[in-house]
Order: C-alpha cells, then structure tokens, then sequence
C-alpha cells in the first residue's frame, strides 16, 4: 500500500488534471475538506462538487507546483503554489496543505493561503514583491 506522502503527491498531480472523478477515489467518504478562512465542505461527494466548481471558475489553468512534501505518520504537509489565470497573465499562489490519510484515503484537506494576495493579484496589481524568492 502507498504511504501517505504517496498519496497526497498522486492527489496534487491528478489536480492538474481537472477531473474530478480522477481524485474522487483518493477522498474518503466523510472527509473534510477547507480552505481555512471558508466554511468546511463535509464528504466526498460535497469536496468533488466544491472541486468542479474551481475547475470551472479557473478555466485557463489549474496547476499545483510542489515546492516541498514531508510527513509524520498519516500527516502530510504540502507548500505548493497553486498557479491561476489573473488580469496580467498566469501566476502563482502560496499555498500550505495539510492532509491526513487513513486507510489510504484523504480525511482531511486543509489549505492555508492568503485571500488579501488573491484579490490583489485579481485586480491585476503587483504583486512580485509578495511572493517568496525562488518560486
């Protein structure tokens, strides 16, 4: 069986591609999944609606970066940048995951990223000096 780290890497890489039916056997049926600062979308049928919806509403580019994965038991913590299509062209977004795996399943998807950032880089401000170097 894939460990845990396994997993939530073959996650992210299948996010890129956009389907949802791809990820749905990764989520268990009672997971939980939330970006921290939004309410919570509780299991797996609810967490794949919540993920075509963002495929919908970023059309042009759904793309995670992996920039470090550890883990310690069945947590599993990502930094990423999560690439999505602005005003001034595509960019990047930091962005911490922190997922828990039972039984070969996700339980549990938290991410942590600025939603400030996010709406600066939507109205096509500048951003480049609020993104950590080397991404």
């Amino acid at each position: 069986m894939a460990t845990p780290q396994e997993i939530v890497q073959k996650f992210c890489d299948l996010m890129v591609r956009r389907d949802a039916a791809a990820v749905r056997p990764y989520i268990a049926d009672d997971a939980v999944y939330q970006n921290v600062g939004m309410p919570a979308t509780v299991g797996v049928d609810d967490i794949v609606a919540n993920l075509i919806g963002q495929f919908e509403m970023f059309a042009d580019t759904y793309e995670y970066v992996m920039k470090s994965i550890s883990s310690n038991g069945d947590t599993v913590l990502t930094e990423r940048i999560d690439q999505m299509t602005t005003p001034t062209g595509k960019q990047g977004l930091p962005v911490m995951g922190a997922f828990v795996v039972r039984d070969g399943k996700i339980t549990r998807w938290h991410d942590y990223w600025d939603m400030g950032l996010v709406m600066k880089m939507m109205t096509g401000e500048d951003v480049s000096g609020l993104i950590p170097k080397n991404y």
